[in-house]
């Protein structure tokens, strides 16, 4: 009961949002949660192409490689990962990892996971007619591929992708514990100076939600556009 009546009794003080400090805090952590995340689904896109390629190639070893890339990757949580990057893997290699080093890996692998079957199903629902059409038309291996499948392909795997980027951003806060200054780690520190947890880490919810939610709308949208009847 003491607790509920501290909490009662709790002057709120919303300024706190907008001094120039929160405001410096929040820019320079919507900054590096953008570049942590925008790195991250770059190079989670090129790991992911190149999974679904392997995983799709019917060769025993890249086969295998791929599929226990990507179901490792999907099974175990991105937090762990995180923490066995940046503490356990510069021990194994013997090179040094900066936090940021760290965290894109990390949630680069992590996403390349997921894109992998994201892409993985994009590819192989182009039917089969598209494949037999670019070889009457004489086109070669490469050249089916790139012309003819994959930008159709690109088309329906765009919303799904779109929706891994939106996990990309809300996972960036998991960052905060190798202190990347992302919007989290930004927030917690601020909180340590100003002792105003309630208002600041509402704020941060609210952040996160501006920074996603038009992406949710944008990618609800294209999901309508290139729905595959």
């Amino acid at each position: 009961m003491v607790h509920v009546a501290t909490l009662l009794g709790y002057q709120w003080d919303w300024h706190v949002l907008f001094t120039h400090d929160s405001l410096t805090v929040l820019k320079i952590g919507v900054k590096y949660t953008l570049l942590v995340s925008s790195l991250s689904l770059v190079f989670g896109t090129g790991l992911g192409l190149i999974a679904a390629m392997m995983r799709m190639s019917g060769k025993a070893p890249f086969s295998w490689i791929a599929y226990v890339y990507i179901d490792f990757f999907r099974t175990t949580p991105a937090l762990v990962q995180l923490i066995w990057i940046f503490y356990v893997l510069p021990i194994v290699i013997g090179i040094g990892l900066s936090p940021i080093t760290s965290g894109v890996i990390a949630l680069s692998l992590n996403a390349g996971a997921f894109l992998a079957e994201v892409f993985r199903s994009g590819l192989q629902s182009i039917g089969k007619g598209q494949h037999d059409a670019a070889y009457v038309l004489g086109l070669r291996s490469d050249q089916k591929w790139v012309r003819v499948i994959f930008p159709q392909a690109f088309r329906r795997v765009l919303p799904a992708t779109g929706n891994v980027f939106i996990g990309l951003l809300k996972d960036s806060s998991l960052l905060s514990i190798v202190a990347v200054p992302e919007l989290t780690y930004q927030t917690q520190t601020h909180v340590a100076n100003t002792f105003r947890p309630l208002e600041l880490y509402t704020g941060l919810a609210i952040a996160y939600f501006v920074l996603t939610y038009p992406l949710s709308l944008a990618t609800s949208a294209l999901e309508r556009r290139y729905r595959v009847t």
